[in-house]
């Protein structure tokens, strides 16, 4: 069995060349006659047996089943879930990404990870901000934050989440935590937030997405974001986090 796969398109051969510049063996990495999928789905509290969708799975961090498409279009979504909300999480601002969206046409959340500079620094403010118009949760980290606010014309974290109809905006920091960025009652809320445990980090390779996963969970589930909602999921986002980067790889080892 591989240890790892990789697809025929370019962000597979970035990933297999930066293993080899490290030095990394790369024996087991198994190539894949298929591009990387560009989008997950997660639909809350339900179970995929209709086999119109391309690959689903179970998520170890979110607990919950995932759709995942590649580069076919329209999107058949199960008539089981017609009437459910789906969860769409995106990183990568491709074009064939906006048609996704637009093409689903069940009750939707869309959930932007925005982690690296390469997803968007070669697009404009007119291009970025189609996605954003159409975002509900959007997380993005320190270390994209001056590229993305020069990009989208705003000043700070505050300005973007009212510039765009979201409903949480989520600026990680790594060790020095999180700024949240939401309405309650009524008014923009901003919470900047610190871990109360620092540990030791082993491989700090997945802590963002463990983070993202852990709020996006409890995203789903909430009535209401409120600042008692924020505390309480940033203690367990951060929990998350910290059981990845104590660990060799980015997958939550099984107890």
């Amino acid at each position: 069995m591989p240890l790892a796969l990789y697809g025929n398109d370019k962000e597979g051969q970035i990933a297999l060349n930066s293993l080899k510049k490290s030095g990394t063996n790369i024996e087991h990495i198994i190539f894949e006659e298929k591009p990387t999928n560009i989008m997950n789905i997660v639909i809350p509290n339900s179970k995929l047996e209709d086999n119109s969708v391309l690959h689903s799975w179970y998520n170890p961090i979110t607990l919950e089943y995932t759709m995942n498409f590649s580069n076919n279009l329209p999107v058949t979504v199960p008539e089981e879930l017609n009437n459910k909300m789906l969860y769409i999480i995106l990183d990568k601002f491709l074009p064939i990404n906006l048609e996704f969206i637009r093409n689903i046409k069940t009750p939707k959340k869309i959930c932007l990870d925005i982690g690296h500079i390469r997803f968007f620094e070669h697009f404009t403010n007119q291009y970025l901000s189609q996605f954003l118009a159409l975002a509900n949760f959007v997380q993005i980290n320190d270390n994209v934050t001056k590229l993305l606010f020069e990009r989208l014309q705003v000043k700070n974290e505050q300005e973007l989440f009212e510039k765009y109809p979201l409903d949480l905006l989520i600026s990680t920091k790594g060790k020095k935590g999180a700024l949240f960025v939401f309405s309650e009652n009524g008014t923009t809320k901003t919470l900047d937030l610190a871990p109360q445990i620092i540990v030791q980090a082993t491989d700090t390779s997945g802590a963002g997405d463990a983070f993202f996963s852990t709020v996006l969970r409890e995203y789903a589930y909430t009535t209401e974001i409120n600042s008692s909602w924020v505390q309480s999921t940033f203690e367990l986002a951060n929990q998350s986090s910290r059981e990845i980067i104590t660990q060799l790889g980015s997958r939550m080892q099984k107890q």
